[in-house]
């Protein structure tokens, strides 16, 4: 079994109603990766996996975003937690592993896989990689892109990462990218043959995508998900 840390909660922020920003402070420094994901809960026989949120930080906080889910009292008991709670942690462990950037990069998220997809992205400015980054979110509402200006503002910062948020139900007052999160990726790159990839999402979106981008000449060792 791995060892188990101890974790303070030190920062919580509503993102949205439904999804909170925890920032967690260990009681002894614990080194991570972008793409890797942790363990947590209130005691060791009841952990659940949470992405990272964000690359490596200098304050060496780990940073997750967690949605509430009404059917689960354990979610409903995390989405709760405030400044001072202590929880425990496995991890972290390896998710997705960030590679060295010799062609354009595609991030594909889906709902809350952003969490990951963000700590990617945070990796690959950190390192400024030269290549093209484009980042797609998919989410069925505008209210789900819970750092939409936040991306935007990345956007106007680093010219070559472009941003395409794609909303699968809410159509009215929005005239960005519907439908399909990775039907939008195809429409812009129909030919994946010199792109590497990273997904993070529901599963039954992962593997529709990847079907479909590996027909599309997406090399299966340029995938990562």
């Amino acid at each position: 079994m791995d060892t188990l840390h101890i974790l303070k909660v030190v920062h919580t922020e509503l993102l949205t109603p439904q999804i909170i920003q925890v920032l967690f402070k260990p009681e002894h420094p614990i080194a991570y990766a972008s793409g890797q994901y942790i363990m947590l809960g209130f005691d060791a026989e009841d952990l659940k996996p949470f992405s990272i949120a964000a690359a490596p930080r200098d304050d060496g906080l780990i940073e997750c975003h967690i949605r509430n889910e009404a059917d689960s009292e354990w979610m409903q008991k995390l989405f709760a937690v405030q400044t001072g709670d202590q929880l425990v942690m496995e991890g972290p462990k390896d998710q997705i592993k960030l590679q060295p950037a010799h062609q354009p990069v595609i991030l594909l998220a889906g709902g809350t896989g952003f969490t990951a997809i963000k700590a990617l992205l945070e990796a690959l400015l950190k390192e400024k990689a030269g290549v093209p980054i484009d980042l797609y979110w998919g989410a069925r509402s505008q209210a789900d892109l819970y750092m939409h200006k936040e991306m935007i503002a990345l956007t106007e910062i680093h010219a070559n990462l472009e941003y395409i948020p794609v909303l699968s139900e809410e159509k009215e007052a929005w005239n960005g990218a519907t439908g399909l999160v990775h039907e939008q990726v195809l429409k812009e790159h129909p030919n994946l043959q010199h792109f590497t990839l990273y997904m993070c999402g529901p599963w039954p979106m992962i593997q529709a995508a990847k079907t479909e981008f590996e027909a599309a000449g997406l090399k299966p060792l340029s995938c990562f998900h």
